[in-house]
Parts: C-alpha cells; structure tokens; sequence
C-alpha cells in the first residue's frame, strides 16, 4: 500500500498500447514507449484464429497449446519493427515496469499474459513486472496518502447453502493474509446482499478501499452483457429470487468508489473473458476503481485461495498492487507448473499501481510499528476473530475515518459485556486492544489500564486500600498514573508531566487548602487521603482530581489521547460515582478536557446502575456477548487460518463434531481451549504462528 504520489512514477514504465490503424485502415498499430520517450509504432503481427486463441484455457488444452499461443502472440506484437526497441527497453537485467493497454475490444479477450519468447513466459519474469492498462477511470496525480486501517469488504454472492465451503476457504485465507497483522486491516463480509440497494449502503457506510467479491459472473443471455450474480439465502422462497448486478449499472451503484475491485470467479459458471476483461472490469474502473484484478476463465478453488493468499500478504506488507499480482502469478507457477492457472489472474488499471492503495500508518513521534511486537497484549490479537460491527462502532466512535484527527462527537465509549450463557469472558478486552492498536496506527497516543492489577509497594504507603479488589478513588488515579508512564505502555506518557498533581496531592491528602505561592513539581510521597479534614463540599477532592485531568492533557503533547480503563469494576461505586465521574470522566465525556478520549470497560452489571441515564446522548456504548453457534464454522476456520493452519478434511471433520454438540451459545475461549485438543492448531499455537 503505497503512500502518495511517487516523484519518479513513469521514469521506469514501458508502455505498449494496441489500437486501430489510423484513418479507417484496416488492421491495428502498436505503440511502445519507454521511460517517457518518444513513442515507436508499428502494426501488429498476424493474428490466426483469434477465437482459438481464447481458449487455450478450456478443458483438453494442453501446456503445449499455451506456450504457442504464447509465441504467436509476442511474434505480433513484439517481434516485428519493435523487436529491437522492447529488447533495449526490458532488456535482462533491467527493473521496468511494463503496462499493456488494448483498446479494440476483440483483442481484449485474447492471453497476451501467456507471452512467451525464447521458450520464457514475459509476465514471470521477475524484474518486469506487467499489467493492463486502460483509458477509462481517474486521472490526474496520485491521491493523498489516508491512514489506515485497510478496509476491506468481502461481498459473498452466494447464500451460505451454495458453494459454502469454497466461499469459506476463500474468505478465511483472505482474513488470515490481512488480519495477522493487528490494526493495519479492518474487514467485513457481506452474505448473499438481497438487491442492489443492500449492498451500496454496505459500500457506502464502510467506504471499502477493496471490495471482494466471490461468486458467480457470466454473460447475460441475449446480449452478452456480463453481469454478477447474487442468490440470497431466502432465494426460492415466495417472492424472491436471484438478481444480477450488470455493468451498465456500476456507475451509479454506490457514491463512494473503491480503489481496488478483485473479481473472483473461482467458482463461476462459464464467462466470456471478453465481458470481464472488458465489460466488468472496466465498467468499475470508468465507475472511480484505480485497479481491478479478475479471472479471465475459471480458476481451480485451490488456486484460487492461493492465489488470494499470496496477493493479499503482499498488500499487507505494503507492496504495489502490479507486484501484490505478479507475486501471486509466481506462486500458482509454483504450485500448478503447467495448468496455466498462473496467466489467469487480469490486473487492470487507469493509473500507476503504486498509487492504488495510498494507505499510511503514523504511530506518534518517538513510537514506531515495532513497538507493537513487545506488547504482547497487542502481538496476540491476531487471534481475535469476529465481532466487525462492534469493532467498526467503537473504532469509529472516537475516530471515524475523514473525521478531523483532533475531533470526537462523543469522547467517552463504554465497552461493556454481558455472557448469555454465564461464561467468564465476552471479550471486552479483546475489542478495547484492537481499537487501541488501530487508533496507534492512525497517529493517537493510546494507554491501557488494567484496573483489576495492583499498584506497586510504593504506592501503598499509608494507603489501606492498595491491595483491596475494589479501589477507591485515589488509588484508583495512583494506578492510571502506575501504568500510563510505565515503559510496557505503547506511548508511556513522561512521569514528569504529573509532577505538579503529584505536588497538589501532597498537600492536600491532608491540608484542607493548597499553600500560597507556586507549586514546584515532586514525587508521590504515597500519603493516604485524610476524610477527616471538614470538606463539606469535596473542594479537596475536586483539586486533585482537576490537577490529574491537567496532568493527563499536558502529557498528551496536543495529540489525540485515548485511555482505557478495563476493569472499571474494580473501583469502588461510590468512589466513581462521586469522585471521579464528576471531574474526571464527565468532563472529558462533554469534550471539557481536550485532547483526551476515555474508555470504560466492564460488565453489563457494572455499567447499568453506574453511568447516570441524564448524560447517556454523550456517551457511546458498544456490548458484546457469547458467539452464536451459527458462526462457529466460519470463526473456527478464521482463527486457524490466523495460525497459518490450514483448514482440511480432518480438520473440518473434527470441527464439525463439536459443531454439533454445541449449545446456542459458545464461549470467546473455546477456540485457544480448542489448541489443546487439535493438534494441527496446538503446534501452530505454541509456535506463535500469529507474530
């Protein structure tokens, strides 16, 4: 995923162009231009049986078939005038990029990626890198660079019932190439959209810069217009029946245009590679897409999820989409030699392909993505699978995307968890540290407390409540401060930066004012907070409590800082009701405090009778539960391609066992409770597959 504009784009392109020979003449011209010099041209080569041509990746065609297909093709279009041209420009040795651009719509259904000379395959050789290039789409310099996460929407057009395993695979592989890496991608999976309008308000809400879809595409009959197929589970039922998306009308599906379109038709019924190379695709590419990559004939299932794997591993390792496509080609070559699979995938796009996907990530000075690998809380969320709607709700709570970075409706968010089954974990603290990682990435300064830990012996001088379950209202702020400046922290906040509260706190715990004169910044000296002292109005409490929130906004640097409070449960209920959600959580809750965002994290139990219902309009909620056992099968084989385990037969086999012997419910633990029983997943499990 490249970031912005690159200054030498074009400096090493070759650019071969097929158009009609000019002033009506019969025949076509290729144009080649190299490293943005003049352009040479010449006409193209003889082309027998054009029609036969296109079908040398049917059924009962051999490798043979595709390697003369292969010549005849790079004899017309490289082996006449221009031979010597293209041999200077790509010569061996040279690192080019290559963009062939075939505007007659009869040429376009043809394999120019099986080009093939002195027994070599063009599109395999690794310092030239091809694509096709199209007229259509936007133009102009490379868009900003926006920061992540990657957003991604996986639309399955078929119900579930209807090639379910092959959809399945393929959406796991897809999840395990891109969500292993915490924060950097965010996906959401569409099931069988019932109409047009279903699936535009996805697209339009989530604002994908890559839509997947994974389904059937076929000509429609009649007229050979292509069109995407979709069946909605409740097809059959009275009323309702398939429907198809035709490229006539991509234009005005949705008003937000994705930046990358990946046509998948591993499981289609037969497609004229003409309709897709040149009607589908290019339809999404004239509607705003930079790049689509579909399949110009069927692909094996196999070689399909293979070929996803690789592609997206390498988006997720920030590789342009041109080189994300040729590292997948290698891999099917690898993987099928003499199948042909490898010349399938199509890459069109309107522009350069380091531009595609201008995605940055911008942890805060003095942090960097490392960082991430030491914190283990972080490293082990690539074993955090499902709940996207709660993970989109409380990320965008405090930071939705095209949002100002220093802006938030509503700063304060509640995770909270309530297990229907009475299980011990929902997974709250999962859902906090993938929002805390994606906001890092995007540039904020992130704490995480956990208020269910105990504060060091240093701080319990005096103080009768440092090892009690339930903290009061001091200790409560001793451990924020405990672990905001600790250096496990992503971003530890400077201790220095509470010296001044540290010096109001150790007059006032038992001084019923401040003295005269400044403050000079000291250490905690831990005293316990004397009750004792007539306060009939809490001033002395409400300094404090002040001085932290200065201290919290002063270590912030001006930078957006989110800090979570899991186990919120653990304070004392009057303690927070009558301390600190007065001057510490409300204020920031009605953006008194800025930059600060917080997150309270508890049980259902807690967050009811706690929050006051008058300031609920400022407070965001977000709830989770038990899984339902309806999603077993496609969380188990998420969480095993997360591990780099891939799903077989014995492995489905086993899983479908304790499908079935599952309640309505299950538990956020079963899957790590699961690697001690298969093996597959226990070997993956100790060796850290995920980091």
């Amino acid at each position: 995923m490249a970031s912005g504009a690159h200054p030498d784009a074009g400096s090493d392109e070759i650019e071969l162009r097929i158009a009609l020979a000019a002033d009506g003449s019969p025949g076509y011209v290729v144009h080649l231009s190299a490293q943005g010099g003049c352009a040479m041209s010449a006409d193209l080569g003889p082309l027998e049986e054009i029609g036969e041509l296109s079908k040398v990746f049917e059924a009962g065609t051999g490798e043979e078939d595709r390697e003369s297909a292969g010549e005849q093709l790079y004899t017309a279009l490289l082996g006449g005038a221009l031979a010597r041209e293209w041999l200077s420009a790509a010569g061996e040795g040279l690192r080019r990029r290559v963009r062939l651009e075939v505007e007659p719509p009869e040429l376009r259904v043809l394999p120019w990626e099986l080009l093939r000379n002195q027994g070599s395959w063009l599109w395999r050789r690794p310092e030239v890198v091809w694509r096709r290039g199209c007229g259509t789409g936007p133009r102009g310099p490379a868009p900003d660079a926006e920061l992540g996460p990657l957003r991604v929407l996986v639309v399955i057009c078929t119900p579930p019932h209807d090639d379910r395993l092959l959809a399945e695979q393929e959406l796991a592989t897809v999840s395990g190439a891109l969500e292993r890496s915490p924060g950097r991608t965010y996906l959401e999976v569409l099931d069988a959209p019932a109409d047009a309008a279903v699936l535009a308000e996805r697209i339009d809400r989530l604002q994908p810069h890559v839509v997947h879809y994974i389904g059937h595409g076929m000509p429609r009959a009649g007229v050979g217009s292509p069109v995407l197929v979709f069946a909605p589970a409740e097809a059959g039922r009275s009323g309702v029946g398939t429907w198809e998306l035709e490229a006539g009308a991509i234009a005005d599906l949705t008003t937000w245009k994705p930046l990358l379109v990946v046509l998948n038709a591993c499981h289609t019924g037969k497609a004229d590679p003409a309709d897709w190379v040149g009607g589908m695709a290019q339809a999404f590419l004239a509607a705003g897409a930079r790049a689509v990559v579909s399949m110009q004939d069927d692909i094996a299932s196999p070689c399909a999820v293979a070929f996803s794997r690789t592609f997206y591993e390498q988006l997720g390792a920030d590789r342009p989409v041109d080189e994300a496509v040729a590292a997948a080609r290698s891999e099917l070559a690898r993987r099928a030699p003499r199948s042909g699979a490898w010349a399938l995938p199509v890459l069109l796009t309107s522009g350069d392909p380091r531009s595609v996907l201008p995605i940055a990530y911008a942890p805060p000075p003095t942090a960097s993505v490392q960082d991430i690998l030491r914190c283990k809380q972080y490293v082990d969320l690539g074993r955090f699978v499902g709940r996207t709607d709660e993970r989109r709700q409380a990320w965008w709570a405090l930071d939705r995307p095209g949002q100002s970075p220093d802006s938030a409706d509503r700063p304060l968010l509640v995770i909270s968890g309530h297990s229907q089954a009475n299980f011990a974990r929902t997974g709250k603290s999962w859902l906090t540290n993938w929002c805390l990682i994606t906001w890092f990435l995007r540039g904020h300064r992130v704490v995480s407390v956990n208020l269910g830990a105990q504060p060091v012996p240093s701080l319990q001088v005096g103080d009768s409540n440092a090892y009690t379950k339930h903290k009061d209202w001091l200790t409560t702020l001793r451990l924020i401060r405990q672990e905001a400046t600790s250096p496990d922290q992503l971003c530890p906040l400077p201790a220095q930066a509470f010296g001044e509260f540290n010096a109001v706190l150790n007059h006032l715990v038992e001084a019923p004012v401040l003295p005269n004169g400044t403050l000079e910044p000291a250490d905690d000296e831990g005293r316990r907070f004397d009750d004792e002292i007539g306060d009939p109005y809490d001033r002395r409490k409400e300094r404090i409590v002040g001085a932290f929130l200065h201290a919290l906004q002063k270590a912030s640097d001006g930078r957006p800082l989110v800090i979570a409070l899991d186990h919120a449960e653990s304070i004392m209920q009057g303690a927070f009701t009558q301390v600190l959600y007065k001057w510490l959580v409300r204020p920031i809750a009605y953006g008194q405090a800025p930059p600060l965002r917080l997150i309270l994290v508890a049980p259902d139990s807690w967050v009811g009778p706690t929050l006051p219902e008058a300031d609920s309009h400022m407070i965001t909620r977000v709830r989770v539960g038990d899984f339902d056992s309806a999603q077993f099968m496609r969380l188990a084989r998420l969480y095993g391609s997360r591990l780099g385990v891939p799903t077989d037969d014995t492995v489905v086999r086993a899983l479908e066992g304790i499908h079935q012997a599952l309640n309505q419910h299950f538990s956020v633990e079963l899957f790590a409770q699961l690697a001690g029983i298969l093996p597959q997943w226990g070997a993956a499990d100790l060796q850290g597959a995920w980091r």
